[in-house]
C-alpha cells in the first residue's frame, strides 16, 4: 500500500523533479526488497535471470544500476550517454498524459557525458563484474553540436565497452536532429563499423561483444527491410523494438498530447507490435540469427506475453514504471509465470515468435491457446 501511495505522491510533481527524486530515493535505498523471479534467458552468449528489463532513459547516468534488481528486473540499460555533458532542449521537456497513461519526452540526450558515466560503470563493475547475474546494456549516442558523430560512437564504445554486457546503438531518439537519417544503408554501415572499431580498440577482450540496434517505430517495411538485411550481413547481435514515436494517436484523451516530443506508454504499445512482427516475420522468413528486445507500451502481463509472441526473446519497460511504480516488474514477471502454467508451457522460447498477428497474440494473451 506505501508504494502505491508514494507513487500517486510522486506522479503530482513536475515530471522531470519526479524522475530526479525517484533516482535519489533508490539511491538512498527507499525501494522494495523483491526477491528475483528466476525465468532463465539464454541468448547466445548472454544469460538473463528473467526476461525483463528497464530501458534506457530511466537511469540515464549509471546512477542505480546496484538498486534496480531490487525491483525484480533481470536486467538493465544505461544511458543515452554521449561523449562529452549534454544539457538536453529547454525545458519543460517531459509531459504526463495521465488519461492515456503516456509520455511525451523531448529531452535531447541529457545527460552528464561519458566520463561520469565511466567512473560510477567502473565503480560499478568493481563489485560486480561483467558476466554478473544481473546485466548491463550500454545505450550510446552523438552529441548534438558534434561536428563528428560518427567518431562520437566510436569513442563511446572505446571507453565504455569492458563495462557493458552488451552495447545498445541508439540510432532513433526522434529529439536529436537528423539523428534518425543513421538508420539509413550508407549511415548504419558506418555507424556500426566506427562501434565495431571503438569496441577492437578498447581493453575489453570481448571482441563479440553483442551490438544491439535500438530503432524508431515510424519506418516502413522497405526501411525495416534494409535495417535487418544490415543487421545480418553485420554479424550485429540484435535489434531493440522500439524507441518513441512521433505519431499521435488521434483517440489520445489528454491535452498535453499536442506536445512535441517522442511518445511512449500505452499508445506506442500496437504501433511498436506491429513492426515487431514485421520483424520477427522477415528474420523468420530469411532464416537470420538476430534476437529481438521488445520496448513500448508495455504494462501488464498480457502485452509482455504478446510482446514475446510476436517475436520478442526479452522485453523493456520504462513508461510503465511511472505509472504503476515500483512493484510493476513483479506484476508483470508474476503474471506472466500464471499465463505460462495456464498455456502448459515450460520453456518461454517455445513461444517465442509463433506467431506474425499481434491481434492474434493479444487473443492467445487473453484466452489461452485454442486446442483443434
Amino acid at each position: 500500500m506505501i508504494w502505491k501511495f508514494i507513487t500517486f505522491f510522486v506522479r503530482k510533481l513536475d515530471p522531470e523533479i519526479a524522475h530526479k527524486l525517484t533516482i535519489k530515493f533508490l539511491k538512498l535505498g527507499f525501494h522494495p526488497r523483491l526477491n528475483q523471479s528466476v525465468v532463465p534467458i539464454k541468448i547466445g552468449n548472454l544469460i538473463f535471470k528473467n526476461l525483463l528489463g528497464v530501458a534506457a532513459g530511466f537511469d540515464k547516468n549509471a546512477e542505480v544500476i546496484n538498486k534496480i534488481h531490487f525491483l525484480n528486473f533481470g536486467f538493465t540499460e544505461v544511458g543515452t550517454i554521449t561523449p562529452v555533458p549534454q544539457y538536453g532542449n529547454p525545458k519543460p521537456r517531459i509531459f504526463r498524459l495521465e488519461k492515456d497513461k503516456a509520455i511525451i519526452n523531448r529531452n535531447g540526450f541529457n545527460n552528464l557525458g561519458m566520463l561520469e558515466a565511466k567512473k560510477r560503470l567502473e565503480d560499478y563493475r568493481k563489485s560486480y563484474p561483467v558476466g554478473s547475474d544481473f546485466l548491463v546494456g550500454i545505450n550510446i549516442g552523438p552529441n548534438k553540436n558534434s561536428k563528428d558523430r560518427f567518431n562520437d560512437y566510436k569513442v563511446l564504445a572505446k571507453n565504455l565497452s569492458v563495462f557493458a554486457d552488451y552495447i545498445s546503438i541508439n540510432v532513433s531518439s526522434p529529439n536529436t536532429p537528423k539523428l534518425r537519417d543513421f538508420q539509413k544503408k550508407e549511415n548504419l554501415e558506418k555507424v556500426i563499423n566506427f562501434v565495431k572499431d571503438g569496441i577492437a580498440a578498447s581493453k575489453t577482450i570481448k571482441n563479440k561483444l553483442p551490438i544491439f540496434l535500438k530503432i524508431a517505430p515510424d519506418i516502413n517495411k522497405q526501411t525495416l527491410n534494409s535495417i535487418i538485411e544490415i543487421a545480418h550481413s553485420q554479424k550485429i547481435f540484435g535489434l531493440i523494438i522500439s524507441n518513441t514515436t512521433l505519431d499521435r494517436d488521434k483517440n489520445l484523451k489528454s491535452k498535453r498530447s499536442i506536445e512535441s516530443g517522442g511518445l511512449s506508454g500505452k499508445p506506442l504499445f500496437k504501433k511498436s507490435t506491429d513492426i515487431l512482427s514485421q520483424a520477427n516475420k522477415i528474420i523468420k522468413n530469411n532464416n537470420y540469427k538476430l534476437f529481438l528486445i521488445a520496448a513500448g507500451g508495455v504494462s501488464d502481463s498480457k502485452s509482455a506475453y504478446v510482446k514475446i509472441l510476436c517475436g520478442a526473446h526479452l522485453v523493456q519497460l520504462y513508461s510503465s514504471l511511472t505509472f504503476e511504480g515500483p512493484l510493476v516488474a513483479n506484476k508483470i514477471i508474476g503474471g506472466m509465470l500464471k499465463l505460462m502454467k495456464r498455456d502448459n508451457i515450460e520453456n518461454i522460447f517455445d513461444i517465442v515468435g509463433i506467431t506474425d498477428n499481434p491481434i492474434e497474440a493479444m487473443n492467445i494473451a487473453i484466452n489461452g491457446f485454442k486446442n483443434p
